[in-house]
């Protein structure tokens, strides 16, 4: 009888377990590609939008020419679906970064062509009452402007750790040669009912040269300031 009891209380805890860290951690979250009138229709009657809070922020990566992250915010206006509430939006842009020669130990001079694949930062607790892609259900987290806008690479898979996002973008973002020009994303969306605040984003880099050398910094990394949501009660 004993025995059972320790079985059947390990099961229960086994269960509170699980469901707790779910509750607080949610593995993929959803995303949807739309046209950028379709979106913004919810913002704006004219279908358009103004950034109320824009930045344009470099990426201090060590290659030619300029890399940068795009950063804005816009509210709905009163009578639209998204009225009261904000637009998140980003964008990394490598078009006018191209390659560059760097010294690595034990290989001397070497051409240094990075790739971007991930972006994380706090965001809190996404809207997922709108109607992103006019399909007639609501439930989407994220937007992907794919078309009527800049970029060509999007989203991959979306983590949530708490409020912590992970972005993974759905192929490497790289720096241009001399006979390519740089990669840059889509604009990537999500709403909130709070109003901007700064915070430290951070981008990783693909393997790339830190798999080459055992002396190499492996997972490089950049910080960045975005605009973000501030923190409601319970977040």
């Amino acid at each position: 009888m004993m025995g059972r009891v320790l079985i059947l209380t390990t099961v229960v805890l086994s269960v509170v377990f699980t469901v707790g860290c779910r509750s607080k951690s949610d593995l993929r979250l959803k995303t949807v590609k739309v046209s950028a009138s379709t979106v913004y229709c919810l913002f704006d009657p004219s279908c358009t939008v103004t950034a109320t809070d824009s930045s344009t922020t470099p990426i201090p990566i060590e290659v030619q020419g300029t890399s940068f992250i795009q950063s804005r915010t816009f509210a709905g206006k009163p009578g639209t679906p998204a009225a009261g509430l904000y637009g998140y939006e980003y964008r990394i842009d490598l078009e006018k970064a191209s390659e560059t020669m760097v010294d690595v130990e034990e290989f001397g001079k070497v051409k240094y062509m990075p790739c971007l694949r991930s972006i994380v930062f706090d965001f809190g607790a996404p809207i997922d009452t709108l109607d992103y892609d006019g399909d007639g259900k609501t439930g989407e987290l994220i937007y992907v402007v794919a078309s009527g806008g800049p970029g060509r690479i999007g989203l991959g898979s979306v983590e949530r750790y708490f409020g912590r996002l992970t972005f993974n973008f759905d192929s490497p973002v790289c720096v241009g040669s001399d006979n390519r020009q740089g990669d840059s994303t889509f604009f990537f969306g999500l709403v909130s009912a709070q109003p901007p605040r700064s915070v430290d984003a951070t981008i990783k880099e693909t393997a790339g040269l830190g798999a080459a050398s055992p002396k190499m910094k492996k997972n490089i990394k950049y910080h960045v300031q975005v605009h973000a949501p501030q923190m409601g009660a319970g977040e």
